[in-house]
């Protein structure tokens, strides 16, 4: 059997129907499989528009949208079809797109969607983000898609870093559904949410009456509940400096002390950390450990503010809507062209997260389908200061600050450095004084 045989074998297989236009859509291939669906020859379909051939299939949107749509429902002679549509290319340039079924029928798929569904076999259930999660098609995101499927395929330490908003969380929980540590627990710990004094026995765990008010029987920590599977440190810059010291120990040692307890656990735990704050930096200035940010920092991936991609706010919106509709119970569609151009001249500081409420508000004020942005009652865009004018603005930031500076020293001085007291006195978390403290350089 030569390769070409071997080749149409594949193609005209009996389980999945293809059909392929090029840029004008023009049909210029079709398999065995789909022909049959048609209940067409090849010589009737060749050669002819795909909104000819069949009329409801929007496969000719895919060479002017550039992306891939996945679990559409194409209805051909009342069959229910479930298929993808992607666009073919050379050298990134859009040449023609592709439609092909993804289930022999819609029976099949339904079947397959109800075992799904069915509630797994293992102690551990959660719903998790996969790769088809991250949005976008611009070189940047094209880049975080190729590293994170790399990470996906090893367990070393791994750092993601970007800007609050950005998604990246939506990036571990994609490593981790790709990874072989997939079946097993992914465990998210908010190292800036967590009080200090209780830091140590939520992530390590602790021994029965290791403290007054212990649980009767002990506690594991965040790392026992993660073990076999993959453990995010959220906010890492956040977590305390003797923190730092056992964590180090941890990702050396691969194993960790409970409180109280007179031998260690051993682990098998992928960590990933994240943070929207220079590591590099606070390691220069003694305020994260220099040794930690190279243990964590053995592969990296940055994510790009959306500013940086806002070619990608099309696909975003389209997926957040969806995301929205089945949150709230809307049956929006889209926005405006007029809204999108609004949208694309926005700065984004608060980047996805950001794009996502602001959608929501729109949905939730507006009575059509189509959603017009400029309905919300706050409009963003519109506080949004210019450039020229945040430098003009500068000097009396410095003022402020240096105002907010001297009324933190003011109440330590008054409290003899006793922070809860200055907190209180403040009218802030202590929590909030402690950063302060830190971000501002005051030794107290």
């Amino acid at each position: 059997m030569n390769n070409e045989t071997r080749l149409k074998l594949v193609i005209d297989n009996p389980f999945e129907g293809i059909m392929a236009i090029d840029e004008k859509g023009i049909v210029f291939f079709v398999n065995a499989f789909f022909l049959e669906i048609l209940n067409s020859s090849e010589q009737a379909v060749v050669g002819r528009p795909v909104w000819d051939v069949v009329p409801n299939c929007r496969l000719y949107e895919t060479v002017g949208q550039g992306y891939s749509i996945w679990g559409e429902t194409l209805k051909i002679h009342a069959k229910e079809l479930l298929v993808a549509r992607f666009p073919l290319k050379v050298g990134g340039q859009v040449v023609g797109a592709m439609v092909k079924t993804l289930f022999p029928d819609q029976t099949v798929a339904k079947e397959i969607v109800h075992k799904l569904a069915q509630p797994a076999k293992t102690s551990f259930q959660q719903s998790l983000c996969t790769c088809r999660d991250i949005i976008g098609e611009t070189v940047p995101m094209l880049y975080v898609k190729k590293l994170a499927r790399r990470a996906s395929r090893t367990s070393s330490t791994l750092l993601i870093t970007g800007e609050s908003g950005t998604g990246k969380e939506i990036i571990a929980q994609a490593i981790h559904t790709r990874s072989v540590r997939r079946e097993a627990p992914f465990i998210t710990v908010n190292c800036g949410a967590i009080p200090e004094n209780l830091l140590e026995s939520e992530l390590f765990g602790y021994v029965d009456g290791a403290f007054t008010g212990a649980k009767k029987g002990g506690k594991p920590g965040k790392f026992e509940l993660a073990n076999g599977g993959t453990i995010l440190l959220d906010e890492i810059g956040d977590m305390p400096l003797y923190m730092q010291v056992k964590l180090l120990r941890v990702l050396q040692e691969r194993e960790v002390w409970r409180v109280g307890a007179t031998s260690p656990t051993k682990l098998d735990v992928r960590v990933m950390a994240s943070t929207n704050t220079d590591l590099k930096q606070l390691a220069k200035d003694k305020k994260f450990r220099e040794d930690l940010y190279y243990r964590l920092n053995v592969l990296e991936i940055n994510l790009p503010p959306l500013r940086e991609r806002i070619a990608d706010l099309p696909l975003l919106i389209e997926a957040l809507i969806c995301r929205i509709n089945s949150k709230i119970g809307a049956d929006a569609k889209a926005i405006t062209p007029a809204s999108l151009d609004i949208l694309k001249s926005y700065s984004w500081p608060g980047n996805v997260r950001e794009l996502e409420n602001l959608l929501e508000q729109a949905i939730n004020w507006s009575e059509e389908a189509i959603i017009d942005v400029q309905k919300i009652p706050m409009k963003p865009w519109e506080l949004e200061v210019p450039s020229s004018a945040r430098q003009a603005e500068q000097p009396f930031r410095n003022v402020v600050e240096q105002t907010e500076r001297d009324l933190i020293i003011s109440a330590l001085q008054k409290t003899n450095g006793n922070k809860a007291m200055a907190a209180r006195m403040l009218n802030i978390q202590r929590s909030v004084l402690y950063k302060k403290l830190e971000r501002m350089n005051i030794a107290y």
